[in-house]
């Protein structure tokens, strides 16, 4: 038997074969799984960061039995994933495993904007994550297509402008018991909900509902297209800071680890004004003491210490090295490798083609540290998955474009790179179908 016959994704940092196959004793704590908590775990490097060590496990296996070391419940926890996966074998050999990932940012972002999908939906996706070593959900709550969370201040938002989507779909939006509900969920699964309500742009659906915040005070249409660049708030309309207070005012309490402002595709926002309206939505945040996350047209407003996310490698970057240059940390979401609402191939049913197509190879095989030249690699924190919805309107067909890219997103988040390593993606190809995580026909 070899590492790869055992189908672990992602993939451990370390791992050795050490002797015989046994039958799987079971799962049964004191008895075939011992736990030593509050333990270092012996082979992490000198010098490993205190999130890195906390996440860190060993795991070694003799006979069939188990014993895990982690300081902590998020290395136990990443030791029963493991677990859980090898637990689908009838036997295991003996082993030991030191594991640790990479990035501490290890992200999904879900749109539930263009078509709506709720509580049921989200769990489902969580579970996904989970199995994958992801620790971060960021839910897309707004565009000009819909307006998906309760915002109590402000009622006319899901009054108004939910019950619309891309084709003029039937819409939906969560409760503020909804967001509570995920959150949960999210912590039993080592999860933190990140929600995004973009701004200055992507705002038909806020226009729509709020007159006000138009300059003319007129209603706009419901929007049920799929451009972008077709909206912008104004900044010196007396609504428009009534609105950011009470959107982002309302997130902050269930962005543990932050929340997203969005920033992106503003076409129609003067530049210094675009500035000052994220500014301003990043001042709620920052006085809630939440880290602030952004898209990289935000780049010139956040401060060190704050988020900015790459996903578009067309446009002018200088802004994004200069940010990482004053401590801003950077998330990688190349639209070419991880948005994985791109078509698996030109003959697909589901997805679009803007930024090419996606197979799983090239998901896989890229570096997040080399994402483009002149970014210093130790500013990058994370790397995250994106899927919008425009084409996507079922969980059948948002699981199905969302696996198996996902894995191959969450093993470079994990491990650090696709690429480097001689047959790395032969044996990511075989772990893979040993998992079944083959792309099944198209729904």
């Amino acid at each position: 038997m070899t590492s790869d016959d055992l189908g672990l994704l992602p993939r451990p940092w370390q791992m050795s074969i050490t002797g015989e196959q046994y039958p799987w004793q079971g799962d049964r704590d004191g008895e075939d799984v011992v736990v030593l908590k509050n333990q270092p775990v012996p082979g992490l490097l000198a010098g490993s960061p205190t999130w890195q060590r906390k996440e860190a496990y060993r795991l070694e296996i003799v006979a069939g039995r188990a014993e895990i070391t982690a300081e902590g419940e998020l290395g136990v926890a990443n030791a029963r994933r493991t677990l859980r996966q090898l637990r689908t074998s009838r036997t295991v050999p003996d082993l030991v495993i030191t594991d640790r990932p990479e990035f501490e940012w290890r992200g999904l972002s879900v749109d539930i904007a263009r078509h709506f999908f709720g509580v049921e939906d989200l769990v489902a996706v969580m579970d996904i994550m989970a199995e994958l070593g992801l620790n971060r959900l960021h839910l897309h709550l707004s565009d000009d297509q819909g307006w998906r969370i309760e915002i109590p201040a402000i009622p006319e938002l899901t009054e108004r402008s939910s019950r619309t989507s891309v084709g003029g779909g039937p819409g939906g939006f969560l409760s503020q018991e909804d967001l509570d509900f995920l959150v949960a969920q999210g912590v039993r699964r080592g999860i933190a909900i990140v929600p995004e309500v973009d701004v200055p742009g992507h705002v038909t659906a806020a226009l729509h509902a709020l007159p006000g915040l138009n300059p003319d005070g007129a209603q706009p249409d419901v929007y049920e297209g799929i451009e972008v660049g077709i909206s912008s708030l104004t900044e010196d309309l007396p609504e428009t800071e009534r609105f950011l207070e009470g959107v982002f005012g309302t997130l902050v309490p269930h962005g543990q680890e932050g929340v997203h402002i969005g920033g992106d595709e503003c076409l129609l926002t003067p530049p210094a004004e675009f500035n000052r309206l994220v500014a301003s939505a990043a001042g709620y945040v920052r006085a809630a003491g939440r880290p602030v996350i952004a898209w990289q047209e935000a780049a010139p407003v956040l401060e060190e210490g704050e988020y900015l996310q790459v996903w578009d490698e067309r446009q002018d970057l200088s802004g994004v090295v200069e940010a990482a240059r004053r401590g801003v940390r950077i998330i990688a979401s190349p639209a070419t490798r991880v948005y994985l609402d791109m078509k698996y191939a030109d003959d697909e049913r589901l997805g679009l083609t803007w930024a090419g197509t996606t197979t799983l190879r090239e998901a896989y095989e890229w570096d997040p540290r080399a994402l483009f030249e002149g970014l210093d690699p130790a500013a990058v924190h994370g790397v995250e998955a994106c899927i919008f919805t425009e084409t996507i309107e079922t969980q059948d067909e948002l699981l199905y474009m969302l696996m198996p890219r996902l894995a191959a997103v969450a093993e470079v988040a994990w491990a650090g790179t696709g690429i480097g390593t001689e047959g790395q993606w032969e044996s990511f190809e075989a772990r893979v179908r040993v998992r079944e995580l083959w792309r099944p026909p198209s729904p």
